[in-house]
């Protein structure tokens, strides 16, 4: 991220969801800010429960939000990173 940010022809444009927006696993979209990065959208969209169900429509709600978020920002190329159903939201 480092690297796009510094190059001149490009544009880092960051959207954080999922954990990284909650109080219950630490609110780590404050070490995001901490090591230099502008977060352009937060895109909320955890249920407290993790039932299948809840997992279910913590995925929509991110559909909804993902969408939303690429609408305003209108990006040329996305670029997704993570390792939870957070990503089938985003892609």
């Amino acid at each position: 991220m480092k690297g796009i940010q510094n190059e001149l022809d490009l544009e880092l444009q960051l959207i954080v969801s999922g954990t990284h927006l909650s109080p219950e696993f630490g609110l780590t979209y404050k070490e995001i800010e901490k090591d230099g990065f502008t977060i352009d959208k937060k895109v909320e969209m955890i249920l407290s429960a993790d039932t299948p169900s809840a997992i279910s429509k913590s995925t929509g709600l991110g559909m909804i939000g993902f969408a939303d978020a690429y609408n305003d920002l209108k990006p040329d190329v996305v670029v997704l990173l993570g390792d939870r159903y957070e990503l089938i939201a985003a892609s």
